[in-house]
This record gives structure tokens, sequence and C-alpha cells, in this order.
């Protein structure tokens, strides 16, 4: 923890992600997207709720900018969501998935990512996107929990089992819920996007631009590859049927498509 000193008492606040709670995460989210010393102070206000407002407007400028670099780190340091395991609204208790979504599977991820390139649209985004987003990945204990976890099968997987319509209605609800809680479920899902791209990059590795004239600019992606890439992995069967395929652990099959995706390539390169 940070410590400083005002008017002779002593303050602290966070001085990195491991020493943030869960709530001071869910308070400053919505401040992080944009750095400024407007931002900062209202985080730091929400860090050390001790500070009285009669204390911030007797401060220098100096003073100020001296506090406002106490919290600067926020900025500089990629966001972890560790903290965040739950959130309640409206009489509902949701369960964030686990980091990278080790417990998660196919179709989660898969429509994760559509509502994500909805949300995200640099010309029309659809802000009720992130809406979805938060209701796809985030969900109640599944209620049989006590009992399946005594069973040899049970595949880890704490929360309800992901269902498309009740994600819709879900989120409806969650269309007033806190900024803070929608921002660092946004969070928790980029980050585990980026781990994918890195553990299976052999998967997602681009194709080779033939020589040439430049190619036309790609559109906005409209997040709907993996689902392809899901309906593709049911046609050969591996997996059984579409909905079995939907619901397997997202980690296994992208696994194993990466290692089919590198022996294709090695053989390719020998021939």
């Amino acid at each position: 923890m940070l410590t400083f000193r005002l008017d002779g008492r002593p303050h602290q606040v966070p001085g990195g992600w491991a020493e943030l709670t869960g709530p001071q995460l869910l308070l400053a989210a919505p401040y992080l997207a944009q750095d400024s010393v407007a931002h900062r102070l209202a985080v730091l206000r929400a860090w050390c709720p001790a500070l009285r407002e009669k204390d911030v407007r007797r401060l220098t400028p100096d003073q100020l900018w001296d506090m406002c670099t106490l919290v600067g780190w926020a900025w500089q340091q990629q966001m972890s969501t560790d903290v965040v395991k739950e959130f309640a609204h409206r009489g509902r208790r949701y369960q964030l998935p686990e980091p990278v979504l080790k417990d998660g599977v196919a179709i989660e991820y898969a429509m994760a990512k559509v509502y994500f390139q909805q949300f995200a649209h640099p010309r029309a985004p659809k802000l009720s996107a992130l809406d979805a987003l938060v209701a796809t990945l985030c969900r109640p204990a599944r209620a049989d929990l006590a009992t399946v976890r005594q069973r040899p099968e049970w595949d880890g997987q704490t929360r309800e089992r992901y269902n498309a319509k009740l994600a819709e209605e879900r989120a409806l609800e969650l269309a007033d819920a806190p900024l803070g809680v929608k921002i660092v479920v946004l969070h928790h899902f980029l980050a585990a996007q980026r781990f994918v791209h890195r553990a299976y990059r052999d998967l997602f590795k681009p194709e080779e631009v033939p020589e040439g004239p430049k190619p036309a600019a790609p559109k906005h992606s409209d997040g709907t590859e993996m689902l392809e890439l899901l309906a593709d992995v049911a046609e050969r069967g591996t997996y059984g049927t579409y909905e079995q395929v939907a619901h397997t652990s997202l980690h296994t099959i992208l696994f194993n498509l990466a290692k089919q995706a590198r022996h294709r390539r090695e053989a390719e390169r020998k021939s």
C-alpha cells in the first residue's frame, strides 16, 4: 500500500492491482478508460474514502498532482480483474468465469466475441451488446453444484449451463447494472481473448498474402468466425453434435485445433 500524509493525517491507497479489493475495482472501473486529473482524483477518492471534499479543495496544484500520481499506475498497468469473483443485481447473484475462461465452454466464448464486436463497432456501436456479453459470461451458480461436485464426471463448471434464451432475458435486466461491473467483465473477457490468441496462435495465424496489388483493408469483423469454427468441428464429428461441441471445454477444442493447424503447416512446408 502507498501512504501519503495530509494535514498530519496518514492515508493509504493501493499500489497495484494485487492490493485492490473487489469493491474498490468496481468503484474505479468507470474512470479507467481515459486518463485525466479529474479521473485520477475520482479514483483516489474512491480508494481513500477518508479523504474529504474540503481536504481536496484546500490542496495546492502541486499537492493535487502529487496525490494523483499515486494512482497513476492504474492507467499504466494492464487491468487485473481477478479480485472480482461475482456481483449481485436485482436479487440475482452472478459468477464471473475463471481467469482466461479456464472453466469456459466454446459457445460462451463464441457468443461473447459476437457481442464484443457489436459493442466495439467503430461506426455503429451497439451499447446493449455489452449487457449481452455480461449475461453470456456471468451466470448464477448451478443449482446442483453441491451434489455434482462429488461425482467423477464433474467438469469443474460452477456456473449454470449456458442458455442463449436466458442470456437474452438477463441482458435486459442488466441494462441498469453498475457501469463498473460491466467494465470489469469486459476487461475479464479481453484478457481471456488475448490469452486465447497467444496460446493458440497456430490456429489464429493469418494466412500469407501472395505478392501483387495490396488487398483492400478488411472490414470490421462481426465476430462470427468462432461460431463458424464450431460448426466446422461439428461437421467432422470429433466432439459429437453441434450441441455437444458448443458445450465442450473451450481450451480442449482450441488446443487440438491449434495442434492440427501446426501439423498441417509443417506437412505443407515439407511437401
